[in-house]
């Protein structure tokens, strides 16, 4: 009987533990079932719930605003394009779809190498720009093609596009990516990829022109894979600018320009200060600076000894030659070195030290007042006036005229050029003034040094009767000039002079007149180099064809209509000649076209 009691409790101990075994088993059972989904099944929902998550903003890069001429024509614009991006964790093998690719693009080996080099570098998910901006054709070629081409995609993008090529170039600029110094500009600062306006209008008007960038709030995972988009805040395009430039002048301008190797042509609306034209050559294609790759094509640029950068109405300086003899002329005029009825006689030269001073003509002149020395051109007449006046009140007046200013026209790198002052060459050179160097100065060579744009404002203020125009590149509406009344009656006898210039004989630009309407102007010759007294004195030297780089730079101003002046233009020719030769003709040309604009 004990046995048997002793029999049945080994029995309930034995249930007893199955089922708690079972118990242990099923609850195992669960937690190991459990532990299989939360890691397994369902891992991706619990890493995007995982602490190692985190918040990106993504910015979403703004287009950069349109710019118009003073027609409403646009100028630059975004042309949309398309990329090439390759996803490594796409294809199963990266040369085969190189291969692929290679059917419609080509794909030196080189670019090859470059790109299995990038896959190595980036995660395995993240998409990598390997072509950009390619041909329409490519495009469809590539779509038609997608299913052999694994881990390839096509994005769209935007490029910045300048319709009328190098018409514009020295005006507008070009964009690029920012440096690092560009890096800390408040427009810039959030977008460092972003590119931005690195010469020109372009870089003046980056604060309008850039836009506001938008934003896309997006959850990313510990590997940085896209788990989800949070929110999105769209970029806001940037500004449009409306510049006083009109193309069809610009154009216009520039095409004349292309039959020398360079030069400038400015011309400004005298009743508002509106820049008309700012012409600039050699010129440059700001598209092939742009488009990618371009290495060709900049070197072909820096390589060029004309420096087709260099935009020469603001940044080229020259000796103004025969049009600073107006300058002299109203200075000498308001400081009563001279009245409308003074006059000197011209032989051809004169004597002033140990040194003679030759005129342009070799015979001379003969007597001579203000208005006949200006129509002629006549440098005895301004080296014997120039020598009784004196260097400072020339400089002096010449600033009042807008020469060695910098204007405040949103264009950047401008030159200021050089007046010169005994102060200045005391400061400058630490030398003293000489007085034959007035003589040189009095004729507009010498230390003077000024920019075609410069010329362009000094003939706006003289022909609106000394109103202080303040030029503009941006269209503006209506504006009033204050008036230098101090030059007022000099003024008057200056602007005879002019007329005489170009509508009567013996005017240096006579051959240059218009039937239809007066213009009134000043030519100029600008000496690059000394002559010797030999060469001058020498028939065989006069016509013998000079080297282009020896020839002397031409140069002209003037205005129109003469009796009610509304446009002022300069003219200059890099060696181009004479200055009635040459600028002068191209002035006419310019007049005339806007006078048949009929603006």
């Amino acid at each position: 009987m004990f046995y048997s009691e002793q029999k049945k409790q080994i029995t309930t101990y034995n249930r007893r533990t199955f089922f708690l075994f079972l118990l242990k088993l099923s609850l195992f059972s669960a937690v190991g079932w459990r532990m299989y989904n939360i890691q397994i099944l369902d891992s991706s929902k619990y890493k995007t719930l995982s602490k190692k998550n985190q918040i990106d903003l993504e910015i979403i890069f703004p287009l950069r605003g349109k710019i118009f001429d003073r027609n409403n024509i646009l100028i630059a614009e975004n042309e949309k394009v398309y990329d090439v991006y390759l996803i490594p964790e796409n294809t199963k093998s990266i040369n085969n779809t190189l291969n692929s690719l290679s059917k419609f693009i080509d794909i030196d080996f080189a670019k090859r190498r470059k790109i299995i080099e990038l896959t190595s570098k980036v995660k395995k998910f993240e998409k990598i720009k390997i072509f950009e901006n390619i041909s329409w054709s490519i495009l469809e070629k590539i779509e038609t093609n997608k299913y052999n081409l694994e881990g390839i995609f096509i994005a769209e993008d935007h490029l910045r596009v300048y319709p009328y090529k190098e018409v514009f170039s020295h005006l507008l600029g070009y964009i690029s990516k920012p440096n690092q110094t560009e890096l800390s500009l408040p427009f810039i600062s959030k977008m460092p990829d972003l590119d931005i306006g690195k010469e020109g209008l372009e870089k003046s008007f980056n604060p309008l022109l850039v836009g506001k960038a938008g934003q896309r709030e997006i959850e990313v995972n510990s590997k940085g894979r896209i788990i989800r988009e949070i929110s999105k805040v769209d970029s806001i395009q940037g500004g449009e600018l409306s510049l006083s430039v009109d193309l069809r002048i610009q154009e216009y301008a520039i095409n004349l320009l292309k039959s020398y190797r360079a030069g400038s042509i400015n011309v400004i609306n005298i009743k508002n200060g509106e820049i008309l034209c700012m012409a600039s050559t050699p010129t440059y294609d700001a598209n092939k600076i742009i488009k990618k790759p371009n290495k060709e094509y900049w070197e072909s640029i820096l390589s060029n000894s004309l420096s087709p950068l260099t935009n020469r109405s603001l940044q080229g300086l020259y000796s103004p030659g025969s049009t600073f003899k107006m300058i002299v002329a109203i200075a000498a005029l308001k400081y009563g070195v001279i009245n409308s009825n003074s006059t000197h006689s011209c032989s051809g030269k004169i004597e002033f030290g140990d040194r003679l001073y030759h005129c342009w003509k070799t015979n001379g002149h003969g007597k001579m007042d203000v208005t006949d020395a200006i129509k002629q051109s006549c440098d005895v007449f301004f080296y014997e006036t120039s020598k009784k006046i004196g260097i400072d009140k020339i400089a002096k007046v010449a600033q009042d005229f807008g020469l060695g200013q910098i204007f405040d026209i949103s264009m950047p790198n401008q030159k200021k050029g050089i007046i010169p002052s005994k102060k200045w060459k005391k400061t400058t050179l630490g030398e003293s003034w000489y007085a034959g160097e007035t003589l040189i100065s009095g004729i507009g060579q010498g230390f003077v040094l000024t920019s075609p744009f410069q010329l362009a404002v000094m003939t706006s203020i003289i022909a609106s009767n000394g109103k202080m125009i303040e030029p503009t590149i941006v269209k503006r509406k209506n504006v009033n000039f204050k008036t230098n009344t101090k030059y007022s009656k000099e003024i008057k006898i200056i602007k005879k002079a002019m007329f005489k210039v170009v509508n009567e004989n013996k005017g240096t630009a006579f051959k240059s007149r218009l039937e239809d309407v007066k213009f009134a102007g000043k030519t100029g010759t600008s000496q690059v180099r000394s002559i010797s007294l030999k060469e001058r004195e020498s028939d065989e030297f006069r016509k013998k064809e000079q080297e282009w780089k020896n020839r002397d730079h031409a140069l002209f101003v003037g205005y129109i209509p003469y009796d009610d002046p509304q446009y002022a233009i300069s003219v200059i020719i890099e060696h181009g000649g004479s200055g009635a030769s040459t600028a002068a003709p191209i002035a006419k040309q310019v007049f005339n076209y806007i006078h048949k604009l009929d603006l």
